[in-house]
């Protein structure tokens, strides 16, 4: 074997000879002796002597192999034919492991997979909110996922009251001396909001509001020429803006599995309406109607507010309630009363709490209904006139209550259109009232 090798490296060594010497004799000829032609030719020589030369060196390639091979082949014809035996058993267990490995992998792979899925717990996904059950929540709570949105808004209110008023007194218990004269208020206001929103992320959202109020009132008493079948009118209207506002919303907690959306709020109002201190007030003829030469449309005094609201969803129906407290800011007047003469002092209108809550149900993709109640109770606003005390004014506790009604409809992919209608429940509330509102949402 030995003896092989050696001759395998002496046939290679000499047949490498050749490329030296004649490279060695192509470098010793001066190139500037010959002409193209004579150079090509020499090339053409060249490549038919490399291709002699490596077809020599391959056929004694392969006949050394050839002999390397059955050399080996004789040395180990012993064991050669033992291993040439087993060879189709052990191809045919490998064969058969190969066939189980898949079936064994899917089997551990399916068990594993059942492990695991029994290991965790069952969650239930919550739906994506439709788009009527977005509009929803942003009109009866928050809604953080819109960075901005321009709601312009339109409201038609109507409030009627009657009163009975006695001047005179009552002889033994029973018999009434004096005048009875009936007064009725009959009131329309018109009110057109801007409100703009800006959500700054997930936590905090910003609102602006901006009314202008329309307002006409009808002011009637029995009495005209001492007759109780006619009546003494008279109507006052006017229109200018009403009280701008501003307020934060701070989202504490992000709706959950077991848990509400909670959202806290602050808002503060700006006297920047008409003020109802200081207007003029006239009678009529015969001396039994008194009323306003002018409409107030806003408190005149700063107030501040703070609640907050939750909501939950139970797809396709929402549940919020909404708390909230309220104060106004006292505030000093050069005429309180309005009649002759000037009455200056300070004026003081008291606080209030009112809540709500409500059900809303989206019935499409684009629709919901919803009903809600809200009330409010106001504490007696109080007056001091200029070197006095603090005096308590009758009749200004009022309780107003609500019960409306109202759907939603997304017109657009990013505008909506929202209807409401309310009908008063106490005295001191609205009789009805409409509201229109069409939020565009970017």
């Amino acid at each position: 074997m030995d003896f092989s090798w050696t001759k395998v490296a002496l046939l290679v060594s000499i047949s490498c000879m050749p490329f030296s010497s004649f490279g060695a004799d192509a470098a010793q000829k001066p190139k500037a002796t010959m002409t193209e032609a004579e150079e090509l030719q020499l090339l053409k020589k060249q490549l038919i002597l490399l291709n002699q030369q490596l077809q020599m060196q391959q056929r004694a390639i392969n006949q050394m192999a050839q002999k390397v091979l059955s050399k080996e082949a004789q040395l180990k014809q012993g064991t050669a034919v033992t291993t040439v035996a087993k060879q189709p058993q052990a191809s045919q267990s490998q064969q058969q492991s190969i066939e189980r490995a898949p079936q064994q992998s899917t089997k551990i792979a399916s068990s594993n997979a059942s492990a695991q899925t029994a290991a965790k717990p069952s969650v239930k996904k919550e739906p994506e909110r439709s788009r009527s059950t977005e509009d929803v929540l942003q009109e009866a709570h928050n809604v953080f996922d819109r960075k901005l949105t321009i709601e312009p808004s339109l409201t038609y209110s109507y409030y009627g009251r009657k009163d009975l008023v006695l001047r005179g007194f009552l002889a033994l218990d029973a018999i009434f001396l004096g005048n009875l004269n009936l007064d009725r208020i009959r009131s329309n206001t018109v009110q057109l909001d801007l409100t703009t929103r800006y959500t700054l992320n997930d936590s905090w959202q910003f609102e602006m509001a901006m009314p202008f109020v329309y307002r006409m009132n009808k002011y009637e008493s029995v009495g005209e020429g001492n007759s109780s079948q006619l009546y003494e009118s008279a109507d006052v209207e006017g229109a200018q803006i009403g009280d701008m506002s501003v307020a934060a919303y701070y989202r504490i907690m992000t709706e959950g599995d077991g848990w509400p959306d909670w959202v806290w709020n602050v808002r503060v109002r700006m006297p920047t309406g008409e003020d109802p201190f200081g207007i003029n007030l006239e009678s009529s003829e015969s001396g039994n109607l008194t009323y306003p030469d002018q409409i107030a449309t806003g408190a005149g005094v700063w107030g501040i507010s703070t609640g907050f609201s939750l909501a939950k969803t139970y797809d396709p129906a929402i549940v919020f309630f909404n708390l909230n407290y309220g104060t106004f800011l006292s505030e000093e007047y050069g005429d309180l009363s309005g009649l002759p003469g000037l009455s200056p002092g300070e004026i003081d209108l008291g606080d209030y709490i009112d809540y709500s809550l409500g059900l809303a149900f989206a019935v499409s993709e684009r629709m919901s209904i919803g009903m809600s109640f809200n009330q409010r109770f106001f504490t007696k606003t109080r007056q001091k006139p200029l070197g006095g005390q603090w005096q308590d004014i009758a009749r200004t506790d009022t309780n107003t209550a609500n019960l409306g009604l109202g759907a939603t409809l997304a017109l657009t992919e990013n505008f909506s259109m929202v209807t409401s209608i309310g009908a008063g429940l106490t005295e001191d509330s609205p009789d009805y009232q409409i509201s229109l509102r069409f939020p565009y949402r970017f």
